[in-house]
């Protein structure tokens, strides 16, 4: 966090991390007017292979250099200045360095052992069940600490039901891992909720696995916004049942559209029902209705050779 503790702009600024915070960063001080690299061997390896595609290109529309390695070893050069070895053998140099690698939750110093709190082995965080609470009677724990998603409206949701918890008369599930939106701050915006395409996939969904796709080049608002090279809308559903179990967006208002989607997930609400749910237009939003439109009637193409049989029986 020291970089917003910088008196001047980085003449040169290397970014180590291609995560959220390091994307973010790296197009903002670009566009600020320094000289950026960075260094990952992957942007938003969380996300989409599409939207990290995407997002390669416009960070380098913005001038900031890519270099897909790993860091390995960094030395203070003389006058200032670093120069940073990347595994791929190449050598970056710069003024100032930002590692934004991620970062893991801080147990220490709050007397959890004493208490008999346990720490979970697999996020290093505070070990909670699904209500938030601890492995200690009447102690319960919510946000980063847990290890969790590290998102401020996740650590807020959290926070306000262990309070509830706490409180009042029976409970409310906290734990949310699966319907936690998130949204990177470049531009174009990249948001999600959900699964991705090969963690779907991954998991063997009994109802298989099918993709919706739609680029912003196809949505009217984007195209006349100026903002249709770059992005897209794809959500992942069950073809059977229409369940939603996942979805991307990136362009303009992703991060708003994604809350549609979350509210349907949250609501059960199959893909093709959103087809007749009507939506302004010109909208960003009004391209999930279009790409559910398109699922509805490619469902009712398969069915037609049913349909006509039920016909000629007079059904």
């Amino acid at each position: 966090e020291g970089i917003f503790s910088l008196d001047t702009l980085p003449e040169r600024l290397t970014v180590v991390g291609g995560g959220p915070v390091g994307c973010e960063l790296a197009q903002a001080f670009a566009r600020l007017g320094s000289s950026v690299t960075l260094v990952a061997p992957r942007l938003l390896p969380g996300h989409e292979p599409e939207a990290s595609d995407d997002l390669a290109a416009a960070l380098r529309a913005d001038g900031v250099a890519l270099v897909a390695a790993r860091a390995a070893a960094v030395e203070a050069r003389a006058g200032g200045g670093h120069a940073l070895t990347c595994s791929d053998g190449s050598v970056v140099e710069g003024t100032a360095l930002l590692s934004a690698v991620g970062r893991v939750p801080v147990t220490e110093g709050l007397g959890l052992s004493a208490l008999g709190v346990e720490l979970s082995a697999a996020t290093g965080g505070i070990a909670v069940d699904a209500k938030l609470r601890t492995t200690v009677k009447g102690v319960y724990a919510a946000g980063d600490c847990t290890g969790d998603q590290q998102y401020t409206h996740y650590a807020g949701f959290q926070g306000a039901i262990a309070a509830r918890n706490i409180l009042l008369p029976l409970s409310d599930q906290g734990v949310a891992t699966s319907r936690v939106p998130g949204c990177v701050f470049t531009s174009p915006e990249v948001a999600k909720v959900g699964l991705t395409e090969s963690e779907a996939r991954a998991e063997g969904k009994a109802g298989g696995v099918a993709v919706a796709y739609r680029r912003m080049g196809q949505v009217d608002r984007a195209v006349t916004m100026g903002e249709a090279s770059l992005g897209f809308l794809k959500v992942v559903y069950e073809p059977r049942s229409g369940a939603i179990l996942g979805a991307t967006v990136m362009g303009p208002s992703a991060g708003e559209l994604i809350s549609e989607i979350s509210v349907a997930m949250a609501g059960k609400v199959k893909l093709p029902a959103l087809a007749s749910i009507m939506h302004a237009y010109p909208t960003v939003s009004i391209a999930l209705q279009q790409l559910a439109a398109e699922v509805y009637y490619n469902q009712l193409e398969a069915s037609m050779p049913l349909y006509n049989a039920l016909s000629r029986l007079g059904l």
